[in-house]
């Protein structure tokens, strides 16, 4: 996603905030006789999430560092997929809720390739045939707090993590070594925190948004990073039973030393979710 997008969606969300803050004064006065109706304390979305997603990766072996290659460009594999995606979001107290979401995208791909690189120990060259197969899963975790809690309006900060479940599977069916391969399978989590806010526009229309960022060096080979926004339209056509939609974006960065993967993972996504949402 160019710098240019990231910047209009948080033009968006802090414009919600603000557009919130300054309702909330009005709220206040209009409360005693308002027929706003109650916002959902519990709310299950479920649908169609269609996302753009470009990842880089280095796979670092005993004789030193792999090269540093793009997915889509070099393995071509595709940077776009329509998956099913599911969301849960809880209010437990006036002031706290949890939220949970859950996906996964499974892409594969066989090229000859036309650009020479090192994954683990192992070099493909040029115009070898290399069979690409990677799966991401992310769960991603947030915990809420309310600062403000009111008819219309909720405002406050969120503390989580986004989990990434990686299978990397590079086979390189190459004339001189025949078949080799290089299979990464791993898992980690990427803390994050930020502002939220909901705010009611009509009766039965919802709009919700978050924003955070996280990052932590532990040293020249172990750091990460995590920047990330959403913003959501709840309209329920009947009673508990609505539709809606959310835009997100997220990056991530992780460089690890440990034993379940060595090397670079950076990783960008954005998309469109539509969904059938319950909420009560």
């Amino acid at each position: 996603m160019k710098t240019g997008r990231l910047v209009l969606t948080l033009g968006l969300l802090l414009t919600g905030l603000g557009l919130s803050a300054a309702a909330w004064g009005q709220e206040r006065a209009e409360e005693k006789t308002s027929i706003w109706p109650k916002k959902p304390a519990f709310s299950f979305r479920i649908g169609t999430y269609f996302s753009s997603v470009d990842t880089r990766v280095r796979i670092d072996g005993a004789n030193g560092r792999g090269t540093e290659i793009d997915l889509g460009s070099v393995l071509k594999i595709p940077r776009t997929a329509t998956v099913f995606r599911a969301n849960g979001d809880f209010r437990i107290l006036s002031w706290l809720g949890v939220e949970a979401e859950y996906y996964r995208l499974n892409r594969s791909k066989v090229v000859a390739i036309d650009q020479e690189f090192t994954a683990g120990d192992i070099v493909f060259a040029v115009n070898d045939i290399v069979s690409t197969k990677y799966i991401t899963s992310y769960l991603d975790l947030a915990l809420k707090f309310y600062l403000i809690h009111r008819q219309r309006l909720d405002l406050g900060f969120w503390v989580g993590a986004k989990g990434h479940f990686l299978q990397l599977g590079l086979e390189n069916q190459s004339a001189e070594l025949g078949t080799v391969s290089v299979n990464r399978k791993t898992w980690f989590f990427v803390p994050a925190g930020g502002l939220q806010f909901s705010y009611s526009l009509l009766p039965r229309l919802y709009l919700y948004g978050k924003a955070g960022y996280f990052s932590y060096k532990v040293s020249d080979t172990k750091h990460f990073n995590n920047t990330r926004c959403d913003i959501s339209l709840d309209y329920y056509v009947w009673k508990s039973l609505g539709i809606g939609a959310t835009y997100e974006y997220n990056r991530s960065t992780v460089e690890s030393d440990n034993t379940r993967f060595v090397g670079l993972i950076k990783a960008r996504a954005s998309g469109l979710q539509l969904y059938a949402v319950i909420g009560f």
